[in-house]
């Protein structure tokens, strides 16, 4: 069954509400923090195996893992679906903490695990917050707690949309109208048909699923140029872009196993406090929210799984991808 029929009474906000590790850098990227305004993006593609990223068909993921840090990583013992995963990203708990085990849930998890969105806000009420999806249950996470997210969007669904292509595109579409219009200090947006690829087009192996990512690569392209764009006229902001995935597929589709190809993730990291051509291999989902609390100096409190990838040893340079 679509992730999308799993909720189908989960309120959809429409694009119209937008309209109305690496320790050795760590002292610089202080001093920057210090002088301008972090700003981040964290970008979700959902399902995404990082073996099948190339830079012949994905060369804006291919160019950003160059120009800061390429991490590998697996989810380990943790659940590969959906659902628990993006809550990890979003909570820096894995699964035996949050609880969520699939992809039907409610708020009450984010409860005793707030999500970035509410730590953010509650360290710093100033800031401006945005989740903008293309599934549904991603505005159940940004739209718990309080202060929960200050933008909740979750793009209607493209009548007729078999690969999910024209939702995606615009779900991009919104993220580059809020960077350059509003400037949020914190958004996170989620892109999916590289999973619906993967679930219904014949597998991580499969000519459709090489096409998703082309796909999603050019919409993430767009929104590092709006990124880019906004950071050349506005010198005072220091924007970092992360990018990752929730869980990879079996060759031939599918996942929610412990296989290697099912548990794979990556983490890439572009911005002031990571050096081009990074590399680790230690970095997990669960960094993610701790990584991000740490780029606008908040404390990851009450206590995450994850830990500030910006505190880590220093990653070794890269030889070769």
């Amino acid at each position: 069954m679509d992730r999308r029929q799993l909720l189908a009474t989960t309120v959809a906000v429409t694009g119209a509400a937008l309209l109305s590790p690496v320790a050795a850098v760590l002292p610089s990227g202080v001093a920057r923090a210090a002088a301008r305004r972090p700003k981040v993006v964290l970008i979700g593609i959902d399902g995404l195996l990082h073996t099948r990223i190339e830079p012949s068909t994905a060369p804006n993921l291919t160019r950003l893992g160059a120009d800061g840090l390429f991490a590998r990583g697996s989810l380990g013992a943790h659940i590969s679906i959906s659902g628990p995963s993006w809550a990890t990203v979003l909570t820096g708990v894995w699964d035996s903490a949050h609880g969520i085990t699939g992809n039907s849930f409610d708020a009450r998890p984010f409860a005793a695990h707030p999500t970035v969105f509410t730590r953010l806000r509650r360290a710093r009420p100033e800031l401006k917050t945005h989740s903008i999806a293309t599934w549904d249950m991603i505005a159940v996470m940004a739209g718990s707690g309080d202060p929960r997210a200050g933008v909740v969007v979750t793009t209607a669904p493209f009548p007729g949309d078999g690969d999910e292509s024209r939702t995606d595109a615009r779900t991009a579409a919104d993220v580059v109208t809020a960077v350059t219009r509003y400037a949020p200090d914190f958004l996170f947006t989620h892109l999916d048909q590289v999973d619906h690829a993967g679930h219904f087009a014949g597998g991580a192996r499969s000519p459709a699923y090489v096409a998703a990512i082309t796909r999603v690569d050019e919409l993430v392209g767009r929104i590092v140029a709006a990124v880019d764009a906004r950071a050349a006229a506005e010198p005072d902001e220091a924007w970092t872009i992360l990018v990752t995935t929730d869980h990879g597929h079996r060759p031939e589709g599918g996942h929610g196993g412990r296989t290697p190809d099912e548990t794979a993730t990556f983490v890439i990291a572009r911005g002031p406090d990571f050096p081009a051509g990074a590399l680790a291999e230690d970095i997990t989902l669960a960094d993610l929210t701790p990584t991000v609390l740490d780029l606008f100096a908040v404390q990851a409190e009450p206590a995450v799984d994850g830990r500030s990838f910006l505190r880590r040893s220093a990653a070794r340079p890269a030889e070769s991808r």
